[in-house]
């Protein structure tokens, strides 16, 4: 060697793995493949993924239902201060269904609603209506929520109803009921 290089000293075989058990017995290398650590991570982490996964799932459906529950908490709001004042949500005067109209159910859940909520969303107007001044208007949004949609695991009624007071002097032309938006 010359004077002033670096030494580098290749690490011991020793100290990167194991060493092999000798050319023999079977007994000696079942007892090596025991005591080995490889492939530890991989069972490990298949151990830790499904328990991951169903805590990150459920806090993303959770928070799709919160989601949903405030819409319907709108949906609800906007039906009652639309019905107080015998109006369609979308504006205009409330119509009577039949004949081909939309009933006011269906326009305030094809109107307000979006995604999912537009599809599945059912709106309740309370009966008895309200036929003076004063009396309540009840409205009830409605949704089946279903945990992780494309396996439907689980169903929940996610339902909000707000009421007021009607401000309307005479009998309203909105008929009681439920309704859905219509699918084309």
């Amino acid at each position: 060697m010359v004077e002033g290089a670096p030494r580098h000293a290749a690490p011991a075989a020793s100290l990167l793995e194991p060493p092999l058990p000798r050319q023999g017995t079977t007994v000696k290398k079942l007892a090596h493949h025991l005591h080995s650590e490889r492939g530890t991570a991989v069972v490990e982490f298949a151990l830790i993924a499904l328990p991951l996964c169903l805590i990150v799932f459920g806090i993303l459906d959770f928070g799709r239902a919160l989601n949903y529950y405030n819409n319907l908490t709108q949906l609800a709001g906007q039906g009652a201060r639309a019905a107080t004042v015998n109006q369609n949500p979308n504006g205009g005067p409330a119509t009577p269904s039949g004949g081909g109209t939309p009933s006011f159910q269906q326009i305030l859940a094809c109107a307000a609603a979006s995604g999912e909520l537009r599809k599945g969303a059912s709106i309740t107007v309370a009966s008895p209506l309200a036929t003076k001044v004063g009396d309540p208007v009840t409205i009830t949004a409605a949704y089946d929520f279903h945990f992780i949609p494309l396996l439907k695991i689980g169903t929940i009624t996610l339902s909000a109803t707000q009421t007021e007071r009607n401000e309307w002097p005479t009998a309203p032309t909105y008929s009681a009921g439920s309704g859905t938006c219509p699918t084309p």
